[in-house]
């Protein structure tokens, strides 16, 4: 048998994954959320979505809970509105893969978990602290009698907006807390790199996760770097009128715009000494290109 394709590593997954990668701090998670109070050592099992066995379906995070509840949580910094749809696909592939055998083919009820569905949203856009969006907003017809629906829970987790989860979930609350610390430096002027050196210096002397950064500061840090060179990018690109030009169907502008992201965030990237192999992975740009920027 051949090896397995090796999963693309985004700076999502090496940030939000790494930080809830153990069934201990997931379980502390979902007991903020849902209000309830499952004890340590509840069964728990992690069947997040890998794009190298599910082309290119990949979550952020799904789990299992004693056999009776999937969770479903993504890590976004827009407000996606085909969030449900999304979130429609992935469930059905878990289900595929987990429970998917010849007995739903017989007369016995196959039990299947109850799904949960939530995004946790830490972009800078000013949203309300919780909303829902559904499959049904997406749909042509407009019924009172849904046959499918979909319902998915969008959390606003920036640290300034004081969400309820953040006072309940020590974890997410101190990662809140840290992009907080780095936003507010880039607002009054600093460059990102120094913005994010400082913040995490600075966590870490508070004890704010601490042993986290501790442990992978430097990966973090380029983690963070991508991530929010992102967030950047887009309000360039919005300000030279790339969206407009997307929305227009100008095809020309479109190009120039993509093109011009790339090489912003290659440049960021290169100058924290990050090997032009990754940034090429990153951003798409070739290497050689890279190497001459």
């Amino acid at each position: 048998m051949g090896r397995k394709k090796q999963a693309k590593r985004t700076y999502k997954d090496g940030l939000f994954r790494k930080l809830f990668n153990n069934k201990k701090d997931l379980l502390d998670l979902y007991n903020a959320l849902s209000g309830r109070n499952y004890p340590k050592g509840t069964p728990l099992r992690i069947v997040t979505l890998e794009e190298c066995l599910f082309g290119d379906l990949k979550n952020d995070l799904a789990f299992i809970i004693d056999g009776r509840l999937i969770i479903l949580i993504e890590h976004q910094s827009t407000v996606n509105p085909n969030m449900p749809f999304r979130m429609f696909c992935y469930l059905a592939r878990e289900y595929e893969r987990e429970f998917y055998s010849n007995d739903i083919y017989g007369k016995t009820l196959v039990q299947i978990p109850t799904p949960e569905m939530y995004v946790f949203y830490n972009g800078k856009e000013d949203i309300p602290l919780e909303q829902e969006l559904k499959l049904s907003d997406a749909f042509f017809e407009k019924r009172d009698k849904l046959f499918v629906e979909v319902t998915v829970k969008i959390i606003n987790v920036n640290y300034e907006k004081g969400a309820r989860l953040l006072e309940k979930c020590r974890l997410l609350r101190e990662y809140s807390i840290l992009i907080h610390k780095i936003r507010l430096r880039c607002e009054k002027g600093m460059e990102l790199k120094d913005a994010i050196s400082i913040s995490v210096r600075e966590c870490i002397k508070e004890g704010i996760l601490a042993v986290f950064l501790k442990r992978n500061g430097g990966e973090i840090m380029s983690f963070l770097y991508q991530a929010l060179s992102r967030e950047e990018c887009e309000a360039i690109r919005e300000q030279d009128g790339y969206v407009r030009g997307l929305e227009d169907g100008k095809e020309e502008g479109l190009q120039l715009g993509k093109e011009e992201q790339q090489r912003f965030s290659a440049e960021k990237l290169k100058a924290m000494d990050m090997p032009a192999a990754e940034i090429a992975e990153v951003t798409g740009l070739p290497i050689d290109e890279i190497e001459a920027l």
